[in-house]
């Protein structure tokens, strides 16, 4: 640890204050049985924080470039249509909460129109029963408002990426939070976690938050993996032992603008007394250079506190700042001067200025393991 310690905002809060500027992620899935790799997936995500109406920068314009599974790009033809279906998705905007979680997609309508044509190219080099009944499930999700955010917030990227690290920590450093991770596809856990935030910022002046969970979820493995929304034993008399699951995810977030750097993740899950199934999964911010730093709003949040000192805080319905009280409070009182009768004995002369008229790319693998050299 460097020893300085995070300047946090207000009480033990952090927020985000990333400026108009784009970003290249690096994102690596990958899904073990046993610790032998099954699954592997890796793409490159590009970001840019856009300003909202309010002058927030809380919108998130995302691309996704091409899709490897294995190290490879899609071969069969269901993969193809998948990937030809997601492509439909980007550029995708999002607005984010304060909080940091996904609140809107704003590129709805958007989505909805690739889509049609993207269906349509499908259908033209596909066909078959099996295609239509394909296509008819992609519908159902697409042209869906609720579904199709529900679809995204359930893509590890987006799981991971928008979750509540701008809030109130408290004196202990550490808030509760319940995750539904995706563990096996569109099947979720449940977890209980508590985020815990460093108080020093690390040895490259990061921001360090660890998610610490576990599974408090009442279904068991086999309910989890069937699609059940509840455990059976709530309405029939038998008894399931719940599932045995945990979690860990460290986030590295930039000191200057609270933006993520860095989030790598393990989600280790009991299948049976001969097997595990573990998820790891790294995003990494490829920075075009070694010495890269974003851009700092510390500016802009010191004037925010000059001004909020000169607010009138007792007084609930006036919040504009009143500069004459607010000197008459600062400055001590000047000694009244003596009334001498008859004229005045200097010419007192008042000149008043007046203004003029003014009206009118690296390979992927080379990125990532420079990524840990840092």
């Amino acid at each position: 640890m460097s020893g300085e310690k995070i300047a946090f905002d207000s009480g033990f809060s952090i927020n985000f204050g990333a400026s108009n500027q784009k970003r290249v992620y690096g994102f690596c899935y990958e899904s073990f049985e046993n610790d032998i790799l099954k699954n592997q997936v890796h793409y490159e995500i590009e970001i840019a924080f856009l300003q909202d109406d309010h002058g927030r920068n809380s919108i998130f314009e995302i691309n996704r470039n091409q899709v490897y599974v294995n190290n490879k790009t899609s071969d069969s033809k269901i993969k193809k249509i998948a990937e030809r279906a997601s492509q439909a998705i980007f550029p995708l905007r999002v607005k984010m909460k304060r909080n940091g979680k996904l609140e809107e997609i704003l590129t709805m309508n958007a989505i909805k129109k690739r889509w049609i044509i993207a269906k349509e190219e499908i259908l033209e080099g596909y066909k078959g029963e099996t295609i239509y009944k394909i296509i008819h499930k992609i519908d159902t999700v697409f042209l869906d408002d609720d579904l199709l955010k529900e679809s995204i917030c359930r893509n590890w990227f987006f799981h991971l990426y928008f979750k509540p690290f701008y809030v109130e920590y408290k004196e202990k450093l550490r808030c509760k939070f319940i995750w539904d991770s995706p563990i096996f596809g569109n099947q979720c856990i449940k977890y209980g976690v508590v985020h815990t935030i460093q108080k020093d910022y690390d040895n490259d002046d990061k921001i360090i938050i660890n998610a610490d969970g576990i599974g408090i979820d009442e279904r068991s493995i086999e309910e989890i993996m069937e699609g059940y929304d509840f455990p059976k034993n709530d309405f029939v008399d038998q008894s399931a032992e719940p599932v045995t699951s945990q979690m860990l995810v460290d986030y590295k977030l930039y000191k200057e603008d609270r933006s993520i750097f860095s989030v790598t993740g393990t989600f280790e899950t009991k299948i049976n007394q001969n097997k595990q199934h573990k998820i790891q999964v790294e995003i990494y911010h490829f920075a075009d250079t070694s010495s890269f730093r974003p851009w700092s709003d510390f500016a802009a949040k010191e004037s925010q506190r000059i001004f909020q000192s000169y607010q009138k805080f007792d007084d609930d319905d006036d919040d504009i700042i009143d500069i004459v009280a607010a000197s008459r409070i600062r400055q001590p009182e000047l000694p009244k001067r003596e009334m001498i009768l008859g004229p005045p004995r200097e010419r007192i002369e008042l000149y008043i200025h007046e203004e003029p008229d003014l009206s009118t790319k690296k390979g992927f693998w080379n990125k990532m393991k420079s990524i840990f050299k840092k």
